[in-house]
């Protein structure tokens, strides 16, 4: 049998932990920011880079992640291993659908997420029903073109 702190916690979830954050593509596995001054923020032309307790974390705003190689190439230019060119470009995350708000899902045509999708990550159940297949590279791209913020991303 369950005490009440056991039982309230359960309910209000206390004790869970944070989301772990999202890193950016071409991540080695390992951060070696440190002293860094982040070039690889700056780099960044369409700022889904920040500097959040000596890591590296992707972001998405208004526009996802292009693989353009600017982070990757500004860590490589200060000599720090975080990112490079030798790593694996995409991103370590997974992006699903929340099928209670998203439109598709509700029986009203909506292709957005598809139509903002270049690398056709995302298919249809003829006109409806949008799920997420194994091209996806969490790059982002879709996330701001759901305007119901159906799209959801978190760390693998």
């Amino acid at each position: 049998m369950q005490n009440r702190r056991e039982f309230f916690n359960r309910f209000l979830g206390a004790g869970k932990t944070a989301p772990k954050a999202v890193t950016p593509p071409y991540f080695s596995g390992e951060f070696d920011c440190m002293d860094c001054q982040a070039p690889c923020v700056g780099a960044c032309e369409r700022e889904l880079l920040s500097f959040e307790d000596g890591k590296i974390v992707f972001k998405v705003k208004n526009l996802g992640c292009n693989f353009c190689e600017a982070c990757a190439v500004a860590c490589d230019e200060v000599g720090r291993k975080t990112l490079g060119l030798e790593f694996n470009k995409f991103i370590k995350a997974k992006v699903s659908i929340e099928i209670n708000s998203c439109l598709s899902w509700n029986d009203t045509i909506c292709y957005n997420c598809q139509d903002a999708c270049k690398f056709r990550a995302i298919e249809f159940l003829g006109v409806f029903r949008p799920t997420i297949n194994d091209k996806c590279t969490a790059c982002g791209e879709c996330l701001s073109a759901c305007f119901k913020n159906s799209l959801k991303m978190e760390a693998l």
